[in-house]
């Protein structure tokens, strides 16, 4: 150590541990090991540890803190414990304090040179725990850390956001304890009563009510501890079930008051409402973030925005945060996002005037007194047959009545008194209409009636809502695509609601198969209505789409003709969902908008012949255009669109015979593709258009091809660096003229794909061709495109081959094969006769695929397969699955 000084050496000190422990070997070990891994990496500098309150970061630090004072890894350990209004004085007195200086006397700069002097002759490692925001470090005394001098700085916070501020290395994201670690610790806490088999069961519920919080485990279990009246266990289980825990002994003491420090920091009303507001979803719900921001800019927790997708992206940011703070946790995807149990807990024993009943074992309205008291309802996916006939509630702003699938009807007076509501969702309710005291939301910004299959018109009163925005008759499967309504026609009345800015309209299909009363397309949407609209910004007009169902028999494309006129008037359009009839209107509409280009899109253009094959079971895609029967090479508009798209259906074009003439430059952003029934379609590319200069594809992720009777290559001639480098997925079906699947300098470029499906193609030969010349010649090409140095790795990341119905398949990989397969988990192979061998699982000696974990195939075909070493067959068979 640089300048080292012996005197200046201060002994290691242990952290006085709080009487709130958990089994460290059991509970902290991986913690503590990743924790280690960081500080020993000599890159690694400054390290951020962060989770909600009460999951056990401090109590981890601490383990680790008196674990380095065996490990003299560091001359000094410091810990400060900043909390609160952590100031910069204070915690330089307390690291002052720790280098036993305590001369209080002192000028904040004195003690920054002080401090510095001191911490630049020693490795240190320096502890802030329970950090709020952003600490100078150089303003407190810290030297600069650097790997000459191995210091380090550990903090512990709740928000994320303050590691980034704090510029951390590395963060740690405390996770909840797993399933076995609670239940240890709980039974550390509880003691051995808890083996009792008449309280065991009860237990382990209470344990999973906990979800994981080590703190609520702790609280809840020390006051249960060698309680054996199970009466008491039943009881506390009870009391955790209820909408509010507090009244448990400890929890609004330990519990709830750490979760309000949080709570209290958050730095508006606006988040705290928000927060608030996810409580009214059922417990354990995966919350869809634009449904729940669409609620909060309704309910006006979300202002100083101009349109909804800036409400979006305000909203969005505010969830974040509140992620950030370690109140919400991230969903299962991107798009949802989930709130604890105890923290759901809090929030509703936070929030005024909630009235929170939801689950299946709801089957009775809210009393009256219940009604009256509420300002925000939620009877979430109860199973509700009836309601009161009319609840005085002249406070509520939100009713959320979705998932009640056993309600039926609305009586009739039973809005009269919601003359203050803001939301009302009904969305996969059975009801058959809607009553006529609908006139009385007056002050209505929001209605949902998405997925009510029953619902078969909107009732006049609708004209009254004159403060509605969203009026949604969607689906479930998206924010923004129609669902399963039986509304046949959009009412004119819907042109009363001048302030509208969100309409999703999902119509009833009309089966022109079965015999039912002859439907007046042309009252679809009536003309005249939209331009009533203009302030528009999300506008979907759709059938929800089915085997039977084509666009030319759910619209009268005259009518529609017009309807695309009025679109063009609309100037605040961001997302819009509609059909062409014909390119040619698609054209005039691109031509004459007066909006920008959409966010987000859904354009149907074309009207084939009724094929039950094409249907597109993905909906909700948010740029797509699905271009269906064009002929023809007038593809101005269909180009313009595709530029900007992610997701292209090309269906039953009659003349096209390549996709690259649509232009490889507007392919740039797919992510997905599927091209069907293009009957004169020889090849997707073939190499003339090289000279754009532009890569293939070098965004898509998946790629289905169906149904192309000429197809004789995927791809012809070499292909440029980056194309089809993100493809994951791709699936070949009814190809009735393709022999080869892959050449190999093409099959080398796809170092991202996961799974390969190849079926019903009657004249495949082979998977991959491999031919001696060519492997040498296009590997060496390839070497600078791919940075792969070893050429027996062409698809590092397949993990999935199906080949189904390929009656001339051959091989998978003929001729020089000597190839490996590090990532392939599954072969699927049904129904290829000709495919004798698995050689290309083995180089003659050694299994080439270390994964692979199944075989599925016929037992018949397996005993004939013929191996060049039967020790290869010995190995594989217990990877065999039968059909």
């Amino acid at each position: 150590m640089l300048g080292k000084r012996v005197g200046d050496v201060i002994p290691l000190e242990k952290v006085e541990l709080q009487n709130v422990e958990f089994n460290s070997s059991t509970d902290s070990e991986p913690r503590l090991q990743r924790i280690m891994g960081f500080i020993e990496d000599v890159e690694i500098r400054n390290i951020g540890i962060w989770g909600m309150g009460g999951i056990g970061k401090s109590r981890t630090l601490k383990l680790l803190n008196n674990r380095l004072v065996e490990s003299h890894m560091f001359d000094i350990v410091i810990w400060v414990t900043v909390s609160g209004e952590g100031s910069r004085r204070k915690v330089q007195n307390d690291i002052a304090e720790r280098l036993k200086y305590n001369k209080k006397d002192m000028s904040d700069n004195g003690l920054r040179a002080f401090i510095s002097n001191k911490l630049s002759v020693m490795k240190f490692l320096l502890i802030l725990d329970d950090i709020w925001e952003k600490i100078d470090l150089c303003d407190v005394g810290i030297p600069i850390l650097n790997q000459d001098n191995g210091c380090k700085v550990l903090l512990t916070t709740r928000d994320l956001d303050v590691c980034r501020q704090m510029e951390t290395n590395e963060e740690i994201q405390m996770e909840k304890l797993s399933e076995e670690e609670a239940w240890s610790l709980f039974n550390e806490k509880v003691g051995d009563v808890v083996m009792s088999p008449s309280i065991e069961p009860i237990a382990r519920d209470i344990v999973k009510k906990c979800s994981g919080l080590p703190l609520a485990i702790i609280v809840i279990g020390s006051s249960l501890r060698k309680i054996r009246y199970v009466s008491v266990w039943r009881n506390t289980l009870r009391k955790l079930q209820l909408p509010s825990t507090p009244q448990i002994k400890g929890m609004e003491k330990a519990v709830f008051s750490c979760l309000r420090i949080s709570y209290d920091r958050l730095p508006n009303d606006f988040e705290r409402n928000l927060f608030l507001y996810c409580s009214l979803y059922p417990e354990d719900d995966e919350i869809l973030t634009t449904e729940l921001v669409e609620y909060c800019w309704l309910e006006g927790y979300i202002q100083g925005v101009d349109s909804i997708e800036e409400a979006r992206d305000d909203g969005r940011h505010m969830v974040m945060n509140l992620v950030d703070a370690s109140l919400l946790e991230r969903g299962d995807d991107e798009e949802h996002i989930k709130m604890h149990d105890i923290i759901r807990d809090f929030a509703l024993k936070e929030a005024s005037g909630f009235l929170v009943k939801t689950g299946k074992h709801v089957k009775y309205p809210p009393e009256e007194r219940e009604w009256l008291e509420s300002q925000k309802i939620s009877l979430m996916g109860c199973s509700l047959g009836c309601l009161l006939e009319r609840p005085n509630c002249e406070s509520l702003s939100t009713l959320l009545l979705q998932y009640n699938s056993q309600l039926t009807m609305i009586p009739d007076s039973f809005f009269k008194c919601m003359h203050s509501l803001c939301i009302l969702d009904l969305s996969q309710t059975e009801i058959k209409s809607l009553p006529s005291s609908l006139c009385n939301l007056g002050n209505l910004r929001g209605l949902y009636l998405k997925d009510c299959r029953n619902l078969e018109e909107l009732p006049s009163q609708v004209g009254a809502l004159k403060q509605l925005e969203v009026l949604d008759l969607g689906g479930k499967i998206a924010i923004n695509l129609g669902g399963e309504t039986a509304i046949k026609y959009l009412p004119r009345v819907v042109g009363e609601l001048t302030r509208l800015k969100r309409l999703i309209v999902g119509f009833q299909h009309h089966n022109c198969w079965r015999k039912t009363e002859e439907w007046n397309m042309k009252l679809r949407v009536p003309t005249g209505i939209i331009p009533k609209l203009p302030y528009l910004e999300e506008l979907s007009l759709y059938v929800k789409d089915g085997p039977l169902c084509v666009d030319k028999e759910q619209w009268d494309d005259e009518s529609m003709e017009v309807v695309v006129e009025e679109l063009c008037r609309l100037e605040h359009l961001t997302y819009l969902d509609a059909y062409f009839p014909n390119v040619e209107c698609l054209e005039h509409f691109l031509r004459q908008r007066k909006s920008v280009w959409c966010r987000r899109f859904r354009f149907r253009v074309g009207t084939p012949i009724r094929d039950p094959s094409l249907y597109w079971h993905n909906q909700q895609w948010e740029r797509c255009l699905v271009y269906k029967g064009g002929f023809g090479t007038s593809h101005a508009a269909i180009m313009e669109t595709l530029a900007h798209c992610s997701y292209f259906l090309l269906g039953y074009h009659l003349t096209i015979r390549k996709l690259s003439e649509l232009g490889l430059a507007n392919m740039n952003e797919l992510k997905e593709c599927w091209i069907i029934r293009c009957d004169k379609m020889k090849t997707l590319f073939d190499g003339d258009e090289q000279q754009e200069t532009c890569a293939l594809l070098p965004n898509l992720k998946k790629l289905q091809i169906e149904i192309l009777p000429e197809l004789r290559s995927l791809f012809d001639g070499p292909l440029l660096p980056g194309s089809l480098s993100k493809l994951t997925e791709l699936r070949l079906q009814y190809c009735d003229n393709l022999k080869k699947v892959f050449q190999l300098g093409i099959i080398r470029q796809l170092c991202s794909l996961e799974s390969l499906e190849v079926r019903y193609c009657l004249t495949v030969e082979q998977i991959i061709e491999i031919e001696e010349e060519m492997s040498m010649s296009v590997a060496s090409h390839t070497h600078n495109v791919i940075s792969y140095n070893n050429d027996r790795l062409i698809l590092p990341n397949i993990k999935k081959i199906i080949l189904s119905s390929l009656p001339e398949l051959v091989s998978i990989c003929r001729g020089f094969s000597n190839f490996e397969w590090p990532s392939l988990e599954t072969i699927y192979i049904w129904d290829c006769p000709k495919l004798k061998s698995l050689s290309f699982l083995s180089n003659g000696t050694n299994i080439v695929a270390p994964a692979l974990e199944r075989i599925d195939c016929e037992s018949e075909w397996w005993e004939a397969l013929e191996w060049e070493d039967n020790d290869i067959k010995q190995r594989l068979q217990p990877l065999f699955s039968p059909f």
